[in-house]
């Protein structure tokens, strides 16, 4: 048989995750490479790869499969020839934003994650807001942020843009890295080993998928593609975000994103901000919006200039975000239920018509 994939202890795969699958209505075991539309391409045991429908475990749990997920698959009895997802082990992290559209929701673009490699390319102005932004998502994902400047070789001083993002991020480790020069790959490639996985967010041409390639060895991502073949053996070609590496450790490489939502994130927020965080629980009004209150401390640091004021705009921009985002899942909450105690109401009301219908038939 052709080798398509990793056995998957490289990929995580642990004993304790084999005393879970054993519990579960499952002929498949794995972790999932990629998902698209509702479809998951799963690498498996025996060296395989496999495509699965996640419709089913979505509509009985409400949970969609993602990228890193460690799952089951069992066969589709209703659709010969085709798998489902059967269960989906608890995450250890994730990383989350709030899901495009009007409907407030999660959407995972990885899990099971030990790092967040957030990347900004030199060859533009470092964006501090969006920065900051990824950075508030990548600790809220409950694994560790690294800043990686990329396209070092472009800049005559790589190194004050490190020391700038090092000032409003400490405590996170910043590399400039040039896969043109090699400058601090190595650096890179000692974050990632054995079954450590690694998750890469930034906006589209900073570099992602040249990083991948260089950690491969080879243009994985250029092509990015596997062969994933169904219960009937027919193939697949699929574009793949969950790579090993050959050496170990996993890279998940996320699309550029333009703009990334918070989703729940005001532990991250916190995380991102601490000194503003900090400051905020020592306001003289416990409901201090740190605008124009008096005695207020988060305001006593930009007076101070221990924090640029433009950090704590940014700081409360992002509280404001997710304040919102509270009341619009309360408010969508809220009619929901109206929307579920309206058709009960309904169906009762159509339950008792047929029964008076019922009774003037008898009575005839």
């Amino acid at each position: 048989m052709t080798r398509l994939a990793p056995d998957l202890a490289s990929l995580g795969w642990t004993a304790k995750l084999d005393r879970w699958a054993a519990k579960q209505d499952a002929e498949l075991k794995g972790r999932v490479a990629r998902t698209h539309r509702g479809t998951c391409v799963v690498f498996v045991g025996d060296n395989n790869v496999v495509t699965a429908t996640s419709a089913s475990i979505r509509s009985r749990t409400g949970l969609a499969p993602a990228t890193g997920d460690f799952v089951t698959i069992r066969a589709d009895e209703e659709n010969d020839g085709e798998y489902l997802i059967s269960a989906i082990a608890a995450r250890k992290t994730a990383l989350t934003r709030r899901a495009p559209g009007r409907v407030p929701e999660p959407q995972i673009l990885a899990a099971n994650i030990d790092d967040v490699f957030v990347m900004q390319g030199m060859d533009r102005p470092v964006n501090f807001p969006r920065l900051e932004r990824l950075l508030v998502i990548a600790w809220d994902s409950g694994a560790e942020p690294v800043v990686l400047l990329t396209k070092a070789d472009q800049v005559n001083d790589p190194d004050a843009a490190v020391r700038a993002i090092q000032e409003i991020a400490p405590g996170v480790q910043c590399l400039a890295i040039s896969t043109h020069t090699g400058r601090n790959i190595d650096a890179v490639q000692d974050r990632i080993f054995g079954t450590r996985t690694v998750a890469l967010i930034g906006l589209s041409g900073i570099g992602k998928s040249t990083l991948v390639n260089t950690l491969s060895g080879g243009e994985v991502q250029r092509t990015g593609q596997v062969r994933a073949v169904d219960r009937r053996g027919r193939h697949t070609t699929v574009t793949r975000d969950l790579i090993p590496l050959p050496n170990g450790g996993i890279v998940v490489d996320t699309p550029g994103i333009r703009e990334l939502a918070l989703w729940e994130a005001r532990e991250g927020l916190a995380k991102a901000f601490p000194r503003i965080h900090e400051a905020s629980k020592h306001c003289k009004f416990s409901d201090c919006t740190h605008h124009r209150e008096p005695d207020c401390a988060v305001l006593r640091l930009t007076r101070e200039r221990v924090v640029n004021k433009r950090r704590v705009d940014h700081y409360l921009k992002l509280q404001a975000e997710l304040d919102e985002q509270d009341q619009q899942k309360a408010e969508f909450a809220r009619k929901a239920e109206n929307r579920a105690k309206v058709s009960a109401e309904e169906r009762v009301d159509r339950r008792r018509k047929r029964s008076k219908s019922g009774r003037r038939r008898k009575r005839r």
